[in-house]
This record gives structure tokens, C-alpha cells and sequence, in this order.
């Protein structure tokens, strides 16, 4: 079976070096698609035998999310005349399984039909808040206190055939997705605190530069406007892995198959998951979960 994974980076050095490490195993370097939103001459040593493309970057584009995904529904969409099943999404996004013995591969070989996949999502906390950093060699899971349910993360981001993506993977445009329970999507956005502060710093200061005026955050909303205030939502963050209830993995899953059903619908074109008025949950990471990545 022949599998792609693609995903669009800028300034995302370690997180892309992670990305490469977790998947290049599992599917094969030239499998690998990494587009770089601007040029990035230092990305060529970390992508190896990976497939580079450099698509040009405006600083001052207020559409740029939109734009980026459209380019990305119809890339993802070409690739699967090329290739059995192809994985989308952001660079600090992997996707795992959730059962024990299983394998990436083995779950998409599994599928019986080519509609899209939606899948569960979960962020990663480290064990402590003042962690500073995540050494290169180090591998993510075993350092992390645990992952916390979060439909915003629940993404459709597996296409068989064409598809049209809702930005950021966070839905799909015209069609639902079928809901895949067998893999889970891991972010790692808040792995790795320094990194995490890092580009935090580096956002905030994007946004403030490239919304000139209050009425102009309002009307651009996401992901300017959650850019903005980027160390507010890290606080909100780590406060709700504290107070989220702590159940069992394989409990975890049960519990948030029926809540995505639950949490999913249709607003014009677009099906996705409701991200209000759900419980809060958080599990540690069985060992063998934590030995994937």
C-alpha cells in the first residue's frame, strides 16, 4: 500500500525534524511531501530524501490560511491518483493508532471505502510547566504527563480520492467524513515549552503587524485574531489539562467516539465537530503508545 503524508511548514525547524523522524519510517522518505511557505534554504538537510516544494509567501496576506489550504485540498487531491491514501495536515500533528499491535499502515490498509477520514485529536502537556526544552535525540511521548481530548483537533485530514479541506484540516467542505476511532491524532504543540514560547513570541508579533486596526481583527478572525493573544491561550490550555477529569486510555476513546457523534454537524458547506459544550478528559499515555514517537 502506498501512502503519502503531506504538510506545509514556515519557521517550524523542530517540529518538521520530528515529523520526518515519526513518518519517513512508516511510509518511506519519498512518500514525504513538505511544502515550504517561503524559501527556507535550511530545510533541505532536514527533509533528506523527502519531496521539497517552495511555494511563495506574502507577509501582509490577511487570507493566507485560506489560500494555503486551498492549495493544499488540491495537492492532497492530485497525489491520490498516485497514491493509495493520502494523510494532510499541520506539521505538528501525527497521526498514531490506539490499539496496541497496530500500525498506521495496517488502519488506513483496513479502510472499505474512500471517503475521507475524520479522526479523534488530542493535545500532548509535559510533566511539568516549567519543562524548558526537548533534546533532539529525545523522543516526545515518554516526557509527557498526558493528552487531553479536544474536538478542535479532531480532523479530517485522510483523503482516498479528491477532496476539498475546510482550513486547517478542521472539517471537510461538502461531504462528511467518516470517523476513524482506530488512529488518533497527536498535537504536539505544547511539547516542547521552549519551542512553544518560541513561536508564541513569533506570532503574536505577526499578527499585531498584519491587522492594522480593531475592525479588521474582528472581520479576519482565525488565525490572526488566536495569534494575537497566544500566551493567553497557552494559560487556558495548561489550566484545562489540570482540571479536565482523568480517565483510562482505552476509556478516554470510548468515551470520545460517542461525543464526536455526538459533536458533529453541518454549517453550509462545511461538516466538522462542535468545540463547545463538551467534558473535558485526559489520560496518561499507555507505554506502548509512548514508544511510537
Amino acid at each position: 500500500m502506498s501512502i503519502a503524508v503531506v504538510t506545509m511548514v514556515w519557521n517550524d525547524n523542530w517540529f518538521l525534524r520530528r515529523w520526518v523522524s515519526y513518518y519517513a519510517p512508516l511510509v518511506g522518505a519519498r512518500n514525504l511531501y513538505v511544502v515550504s511557505h517561503g524559501r527556507d534554504d535550511s530545510l533541505r538537510e532536514i527533509v533528506g530524501d523527502a519531496n521539497l516544494i517552495e511555494m511563495p509567501r506574502d507577509p501582509n496576506d490577511l487570507n493566507f490560511d485560506t489560500r494555503r489550504w486551498g492549495f493544499l485540498s488540491s495537492y492532497t487531491s492530485a497525489l491520490t491518483r498516485y497514491h493509495d491514501a493520502v494523510i494532510c495536515l499541520d506539521v505538528d500533528e501525527l497521526l498514531i493508532p490506539v490499539r496496541e499491535g497496530d500500525s498506521l499502515v495496517d488502519v488506513i490498509g483496513r479502510f472499505d471505502c474512500d471517503a475521507p477520514r475524520a479522526v479523534p485529536g488530542f493535545e500532548l502537556f509535559p510533566r511539568k510547566e516549567d519543562a524548558n526544552t526537548v533534546d533532539e535525540a529525545e523522543r516526545i511521548a515518554p516526557l509527557m504527563a498526558g493528552a487531553m481530548f479536544n474536538p478542535f483537533y479532531s480532523k479530517s485530514g485522510i483523503a482516498l480520492r479528491p477532496v476539498e479541506f475546510f482550513p486547517g484540516a478542521h472539517g471537510m467542505m461538502d461531504e462528511p467524513a467518516k470517523y476513524c476511532g482506530e488512529l488518533a491524532l497527536m498535537h504536539l504543540r505544547y511539547a516542547n515549552l521552549q519551542e512553544l514560547r518560541r513561536r508564541n513570541s513569533v506570532r503574536m508579533n505577526i499578527s499585531d503587524g498584519a491587522i492594522p486596526d480593531e475592525h479588521s481583527f474582528r472581520k479576519e478572525g482565525k488565525p490572526f485574531a488566536t495569534w494575537r493573544k497566544a500566551d493567553k491561550v497557552t494559560r487556558q490550555a495548561f489550566r484545562g489539562f489540570r482540571l479536565a477529569r482523568e480517565v483510562e486510555w482505552g476509556e478516554m476513546l470510548d468515551i470520545v467516539e460517542v461525543e464526536l457523534k455526538r459533536l458533529r454537524v453541518r454549517r453550509g458547506r462545511v461538516h466538522k465537530f462542535l468545540t463547545k459544550r463538551y467534558e473535558p478528559l485526559r489520560a496518561s499515555l499507555p507505554s506502548w503508545v509512548a514508544a511510537q514517537f
